[in-house]
Order: structure tokens, then C-alpha cells, then sequence
């Protein structure tokens, strides 16, 4: 067996060599055959390789200088915006600041406002105390006035009465006289 593959293994060797043979034998030929032309394909093709490579250079060149012109476009953008959020900015602290100023003044205001009202609540809770004092005072009056007038006409009714009124020893007397009048009346 090894035999065999030490054969055809020899006959691989001796079939690549003719191949290789054989395939410059047909590039000589072709050489011969097509050279010129050959030549001038490779000269068109070195040309557009050559203008390719200075078009993509220029293509090149072209998107960097639009790339950059982006960028200074975009950085330019970003600044203004940059500028006027900041200057957004600082009219929204102004706005509250001012506004935070008119809470604190209208505070102000209103303490001011609930202060009077309590000093005004005082005068008016003093008056009205000094008010019911004074009433109380006159109703008092009025009273001791009244009660001093019932009593005088009390005193003035009593006297009357005491005036009017019979001696005990005088009315014993009457009613003795009259007892013994009606016992011999009817005796």
C-alpha cells in the first residue's frame, strides 16, 4: 500500500510541476499576445486608481471641511442655547426674587393689618367693657334709686297703717264692751 501512495504521490509532484509549467507557458503567450494592451489597462487602471484616490481625498477633504463646518454650526447653536438658557435663567431669579419680595412686603402688610385689628379689637373690647361698666353702674344707680323709693313709700304705707290703725288696749276694750253688750241683750 504504500507503494501505491508513494506513487501517486510522485505522480501529484510530477502533474503540479506541469501545471505550473503549462500555466507560464500561457501567461508568456498571453504576455505576447495581449502585452500592450495589457500595459495600457494597467496605465487606465493606475490613472483611476490615481484620480479615485485624489476624488476620495477631495470627497474626503469636502466631508471633514462640512464636518467641521457642522461642528462650528452645532458648537454656535449650543452656545446660543448655552446663552439663552442662562439668560432664561437669570430672568427666572429676578422673577423670584421680585416675587419673593411682594410675598415678604404683602406679609409685612398683613401683619400689619392683623396688629391694627388686634389694637383696634383691644379699644373696641375696652370700650365696650367701659360701656357695660358705666351701665352697670347707672343700673345700680337706678336700682338704689328704686329700691330707695319702694322703701320711703313702704315706710310711707307702714305709717299709715300705724296711723290707721286701732290701739290693741282701745280695740280690747271695744270688744269687752260689745261682749258684754251682747251677753245682756240677750239675758
Amino acid at each position: 500500500m504504500s507503494k501505491v501512495i508513494k506513487g501517486s504521490s510522485d505522480n501529484t509532484t510530477k502533474n503540479t510541476e506541469s501545471d505550473v509549467s503549462e500555466a507560464d507557458n500561457v501567461d508568456k503567450i498571453r504576455d505576447i499576445l495581449f502585452g500592450n494592451q495589457m500595459r495600457e489597462v494597467n496605465q487606465k487602471f493606475a490613472s483611476v486608481e490615481k484620480n479615485l484616490a485624489k476624488d476620495l481625498a477631495a470627497v474626503r477633504k469636502e466631508y471633514a471641511m462640512q464636518i467641521e463646518s457642522l461642528k462650528t454650526y452645532f458648537e454656535s447653536e449650543v452656545e446660543i442655547l448655552g446663552s439663552k438658557l442662562s439668560a432664561e435663567e437669570k430672568s427666572r431669579i429676578e422673577n423670584m426674587d421680585e416675587l419673593d419680595d411682594r410675598l415678604k412686603q404683602q406679609g409685612k402688610q398683613i401683619d400689619k393689618k392683623i396688629s391694627d385689628l388686634a389694637k383696634s379689637l383691644d379699644k373696641n373690647t375696652s370700650d365696650i367693657n367701659q360701656k357695660m361698666l358705666k351701665q352697670s353702674q347707672d343700673f345700680n344707680t337706678e336700682m338704689g334709686e328704686q329700691i330707695s323709693e319702694s322703701r320711703n313709700r313702704m315706710d310711707g304705707y307702714r305709717d299709715e297703717l300705724d296711723k290707721g290703725k286701732v290701739d290693741k288696749l282701745t280695740l280690747s276694750e271695744l270688744f269687752n264692751t260689745l261682749a258684754v253688750q251682747i251677753n245682756s241683750d240677750e239675758s
